[in-house]
């Protein structure tokens, strides 16, 4: 009997992390099962045979999108004609939705199997995308209890068993020992800093950052930085020497160690992101920033009417403004420094931020996520 088979398609960072998470769990349940298709080191570390190098995959805004199309294509061609030829007996998409669904509705059309594990944009409160999730196949674990809600109305069978980030997000090293490995003073108020993975992200966010940084040295004395880089540390290391000043305060940058900056943070200033929700587990106080290309600010003027009320997923899932948000021109040092420094030196804000951070938590479910939807997709994919 030919060995059984599944097929997942991660287009990002984000993606890949889900991915990889899931392709434990689907192993470790079914350990016959082989997985393979498009993702990136990390499904690769979790032994998915990976096909198509999805690295650097996803992009923001009409304008990074238009730019991507030609590779994106070929690549969306590439695993399309693996799909047919291969015939998995699951297919798994993960988020990436201008490419995933294409592909997920080839897959259901030709009689393979397709169960979407993070339906796109499935983080608004406002409903999109089931019909194209019904042409899919209509079968979804989802990570948020609202967006199961209105896909079901809709008719997909839409499974909410919680977010997988609650087994994910965990620091690997306590605060004092992470802080000493970097040379910083435990006693000092320590400030971390998030400008984002894409090469845009770091463009905009790292000069405002690192400024707000030296501002925020003058104005409370004993504080310290802590970049954390999710790659180009060596790049962002660069750029930091090129503005380091005699007023400068302590400024570390680490790569690939985000919980750990996060969990060891008084304070975060981060991109909006998947790193807010992130942050938003281990209960750490934020500010969230946005600072696109000029282009990406033009475009988001035109579209700002049809978006959330929000950009950070923390305040688009309480509803409200529980962390101040700085979006495009507001991205200043001055702002920021502003922001910070009231935070810091107000208590009670700090613990009601905290307090409505652990609610948000307490929403996404309980611990065992991941392995709940590896069952869930093996069972709605009919192989258990």
């Amino acid at each position: 009997m030919a060995q059984r088979s599944i097929a997942v398609s991660a287009g990002e960072s984000s993606g890949d992390l889900n991915g990889a998470y899931l392709a434990k769990a689907i192993t470790g349940i079914a350990p016959d099962v082989s997985i393979w298709g498009a993702g990136g080191p990390r499904m690769r570390e979790a032994g998915v045979e990976i096909v198509i190098n999805m690295t650097n995959g996803g992009t923001i805004g009409v304008a990074e999108t238009i730019k991507s199309l030609p590779g994106v294509a070929v690549k969306y061609l590439r695993l399309r004609n693996l799909l047919l030829k291969l015939k998995p007996d699951l297919f798994v998409p993960i988020d990436f939705g201008a490419f995933n669904i294409r592909l997920a509705q080839v897959a259901h059309a030709n009689a393979i199997p397709v169960v979407y594990y993070f339906p796109p944009s499935s983080w608004r409160k406002r409903p999109r995308n089931s019909a194209k999730l019904l042409a899919c196949g209509g079968k979804v674990v989802t990570p948020f209890p609202w967006s199961a809600e209105l896909l079901s109305e809709a008719g997909v069978d839409a499974r909410f068993l919680g977010h997988p980030l609650i087994d994910i997000v965990k620091p690997t090293a306590p605060r004092d020992l992470f802080l000493s490995e970097l040379g910083l003073d435990l006693s000092f108020i320590t400030i971390g800093l998030l400008p984002g993975s894409r090469s845009h992200e770091i463009r905009e966010h790292l000069t405002p950052l690192i400024e707000s940084a030296r501002m925020l040295h003058r104005l409370l004395g004993r504080v310290q930085f802590v970049i954390g880089a999710a790659r180009g540390a060596e790049d962002i290391r660069r750029r930091l020497a090129t503005s380091i000043k005699s007023d400068s305060p302590a400024i570390r940058v680490v790569e690939g160690r985000t919980y750990d900056c996060m969990a060891a943070s008084d304070l975060l200033i981060t991109s909006s992101g998947t790193a807010t929700l992130e942050a938003a587990i281990l209960g750490v106080p934020m500010i969230i920033i946005y600072r696109g290309s000029s282009i990406m600010r033009l475009e988001y003027i035109v579209r700002k009417s049809i978006l959330e009320d929000f950009i950070g997923l923390p305040n688009i899932i309480a509803g409200r403004g529980v962390c101040p948000e700085l979006i495009n021109d507001d991205v200043a040092p001055e702002k920021l420094a502003d922001i910070a420094s009231s935070l810091l030196t107000d208590n009670s804000a700090l613990s009601e931020m905290k307090r409505a951070l652990k609610d948000i938590k307490s929403s996404l479910g309980e611990q065992g996520a991941v392995d709940r939807a590896a069952r869930a997709a093996l069972e709605m994919g009919e192989l258990l």
